[in-house]
């Protein structure tokens, strides 16, 4: 899996970055079909048709308890432990991380990480539990590592609750977001992430049973661009898609300086239909799902398709 340098975003201020995939090894298969939409005689399309998502095959969850606890390689204390290893010297916000097994050779220009990976408070899909064990799910942007066993004593269920459009909505200055509630693109899902080093992100999903679901294969760098005529032009290439705006559908950041980032509210139904289109036609390879969960708030996993 390449490494993907991608700053997680905090929703709501309450998001601890937390990134899973299901690595579950049954060949669950994890489609994103683009089929065409009509409207018959009384009857809208769904966005179900539009982006097309199943759900990752995550219905338990559980938080760990105790300040710290390994991951292990087996089900068995006495069996390596998975390890985070970070680039030497390196001055960068950009670090590169890698993940690997106790018992694995020194990863040549890394230094070994004090961080915890399985620290208190931290929350992970259970896959399967063999006798004091469950296996839960690991393996996230730099982790190539899919599952791992972590001792049952020291973790709790966690429950979840489905995710309202409103709690989407409340916005903060790095995450804006826009849920389509009628028409032909109803339960789609516009998140617009603004960072100053990263600069500006825009990811297209859907809410699904709750659930929310945006492919990173529909991640989108977004720049304002002025001396353009067209509200949105949109780059679709092999390096990714590249999407430049103008005044018309921007917001100013800041007062009394040039600097402007997309207005989600601004965009109309043609421009929307462009965006989507533009993105259902990649194959979401790894999808990022967010989940509420009321003691601690929204999380996100990592569904990677099979």
């Amino acid at each position: 899996m390449k490494t993907i340098k991608t700053k997680l975003f905090v929703l709501l201020g309450m998001l601890i970055p937390m990134l899973t995939a299901n690595c579950s090894e049954k060949k669950t298969a994890e489609k994103a079909e683009t089929t065409e939409t009509a409207e018959t005689a009384g009857t809208t399309a769904k966005a179900e048709s539009l982006i097309k998502l199943s759900l990752p095959p995550f219905e338990k969850f559980v938080v760990v308890t105790t300040e710290e606890e390994g991951l292990y390689k087996k089900p068995d204390t006495n069996s390596p432990t998975l390890v985070r290893w970070d680039e030497a010297d390196c001055e960068s916000d950009f670090c590169e991380i890698a993940y690997q097994w106790s018992d694995q050779p020194d990863k040549p220009g890394f230094e070994l990480s004090t961080d915890i990976i399985a620290c208190e408070g931290r929350v992970f899909p259970v896959l399967g539990e063999e006798g004091k064990f469950y296996k839960v799910c690991v393996l996230n942007k730099w982790c190539d590592i899919e599952s791992a066993y972590i001792l049952k004593a020291s973790v709790g269920d966690i429950e979840c609750a489905p995710i309202k459009a409103d709690l989407l909505e409340e916005e903060d200055d790095y995450f804006k977001c826009r849920v389509l509630k009628e028409g032909k693109y109803k339960d789609v899902v516009l998140i617009d992430v603004y960072d100053e080093l990263e600069g500006e992100t825009l990811q297209v999903g859907v809410l699904n049973d709750g659930v929310v679901a945006t492919p990173f294969a529909y991640f989108i760098d977004s720049s304002w661009f002025n001396d353009q005529d067209e509200g949105i032009i949109i780059n679709n290439s092999e390096d990714g898609i590249f999407l430049r705006y103008n005044k018309s559908v921007a917001m100013a950041t800041e007062e009394g300086n040039e600097s402007y980032r997309l207005d989600l509210k601004k965009l109309s139904d043609e421009q929307i239909a462009k965006i989507v289109d533009t993105v259902v036609k990649r194959k979401p390879e790894y999808v990022n799902y967010m989940y509420h969960f009321p003691a601690q708030g929204p999380k996100d996993f990592i569904y990677k398709a099979k």
